[in-house]
């Protein structure tokens, strides 16, 4: 989860993207709460 599921997550999605990334990762679920609201930005850093 990031930062946008309040009070459960704290990585922000673009972090979240870097860091998989840097584990040679080709896929990254973003699971938060109650809406995609850290996707635009991950979407934005993955590409």
């Amino acid at each position: 989860k990031s930062n946008f599921s309040f009070l459960e997550g704290a990585s922000h999605p673009e972090e979240l993207v870097e860091t998989a990334a840097g584990l040679g990762l080709e896929a990254l679920a973003l699971v938060d709460r109650d809406g995609v609201y850290g996707v635009v930005e991950a979407h934005v850093k993955a590409r």
